[in-house]
């Protein structure tokens, strides 16, 4: 049996697996929407449009802060979930020891909850089906997944658990 997990382990595990989840899902909307026509442009307006959900139409005042500041609340909400889903693995052991699916259950849980978040702020709009395919494989296969599998491999030995 290994070492209790400490807090800085957790912190350590939910700050590489979120910058890299929010890498990987902003890289593969990018990818999904450019494949899908949409030019480069337009693109970086999903960034721009995170600032304008937290911040309100006040955002609009200074148009150039929309997308950095829209980047770094990417980054921060990305980096939030995974610091929650790291904290939870001290109570919930079976997150490390069956990352694939527990990270699939998460990708979906994020999505929920970020959609209740766009209900709450006014700003959710019903997707078409093949929008709601490509945010539903963004969260689960490229933010849940790769989020569980880093914390997993940064928590495992210390937990103690078993093999995937």
């Amino acid at each position: 049996m290994g070492r209790t997990i400490t807090l800085r382990d957790q912190l350590t595990a939910g700050l590489v697996a979120g910058v890299v989840g929010g890498v990987l899902i902003a890289a593969f909307v990018f990818a999904a929407e450019l494949a899908a026509g949409m030019p480069p442009s337009v693109l970086w307006m999903n960034f721009a449009f995170v600032t304008a959900t937290l911040l309100g139409p006040g955002a609009a005042v200074n148009p150039a802060l929309l997308l950095p500041l829209g980047i770094v609340l990417h980054f921060c909400v990305a980096v939030g979930w995974a610091l929650g889903y790291a904290y939870l693995v001290r109570s919930q052991p079976q997150l490390v020891a069956r990352p694939w699916v527990s990270g699939a259950g998460f990708g979906i849980v994020v999505y929920v909850f970020m959609m209740i978040v766009l209900i709450t702020a006014g700003q959710y709009h019903r997707p078409p089906p093949g929008v709601l395919g490509t945010q539903l494989i963004a969260h689960i296969t490229f933010y849940g997944i790769p989020v569980a599998l880093i914390v997993a491999r940064l928590l495992r030995p210390q937990a103690g658990s078993g093999p995937d």
